[in-house]
């Protein structure tokens, strides 16, 4: 088998075991092909390895019809995250490059499959959610449209109709999953204040740094006037705020710049900090 049909098929098997269906136009996008090739492609896959997925003509994809064991993919879901987003190392048997094997939060591909439907359509699904903070598990009805990585865990951005307000699901947390036709409210990804008001952080590197490591820091992520703008939303602002603190300075390197740090606290953007 040449390098790019293993390529294919590793995209192709990825996409129908975690979102349970393939549209040939995403294929064809995703690798610049034809639509012959690309429909080629994706029957020749199913037929060698006798998938049970057929063509749908009113979703213009071919459907899982019932699951299937993968031979190219584990069954990983930050596997599948980092595929799609075009980070995939092809073979790391024989790559110079390693990933660090962090504790991955289990991830049950039944319950993705609407999930990731329902991100895409952004439809309504019931869900069973394990809620730490009610101490139980919850019924919620939801309308998601995306899916964060936000370091060692997966949550899902989503409009819940139960508070009212959109909210962040830990992924791992949600037991069950189910298409839900009737929602009151409609909210979708552009009624989501928080997820389309832009936010700038400004980094630095740790002040409790000898000056030679403020240096060596700032050269690291390429500051400019040992400064660093990180654009992203105020629904992911305290998520990163997380990612980079730490109470050792050799290990924390990078802190915000008091100013703004100011001027989020004022703007009460801040989740909790003095």
């Amino acid at each position: 088998m040449q390098a790019k049909e293993e390529q294919y098929f590793r995209y192709i098997e990825a996409v129908l075991f975690w979102q349970g269906e393939i549209q040939t136009g995403t294929f064809q996008d995703k690798f610049k092909l034809s639509r012959p090739s690309a429909r080629r492609y994706l029957t020749d896959f199913i037929a060698r390895y006798q998938v049970d997925a057929n063509y749908n003509e009113s979703e213009k994809a071919y459907v899982l019809a019932t699951p299937f064991t993968p031979i190219y993919i584990s069954q990983d879901f930050t596997e599948y995250a980092n595929l799609i987003g075009e980070q995939y190392v092809h073979n790391l048997s024989t790559s110079t490059i390693a990933t660090l094997p962090l504790p991955h939060r289990k991830l049950n591909p039944t319950i993705l499959r609407p999930i990731l439907n329902a991100c895409r359509r952004q439809s309504v699904l019931d869900i069973c959610y394990q809620s730490i903070k009610e101490g139980g598990e919850t019924e919620r009805i939801i309308r998601p449209h995306t899916l964060v990585n936000s370091g060692l865990r997966y949550h899902l951005r989503a409009y819940c109709e139960e508070a009212k307000g959109f909210r962040d699901f830990s992924l791992s947390r949600i037991l069950s999953a189910s298409p839900e036709f009737k929602c009151k409210a409609q909210k979708y990804k552009q009624d989501d204040e928080a997820w389309q008001q832009e936010v700038t952080l400004t980094i630095m590197p740790d002040p409790r740094l000898s000056e030679y490591a403020q240096q060596v820091i700032a050269h690291d992520f390429d500051m400019n006037g040992n400064k660093k703008l990180l654009k992203t939303n105020v629904a992911l602002l305290n998520y990163l705020i997380g990612i980079l603190q730490h109470p050792s300075p050799e290990a924390q390197q990078i802190v915000m710049d008091p100013k703004c740090y100011r001027e989020l606290k004022a703007n009460k953007l801040l989740w909790n900090r003095s």
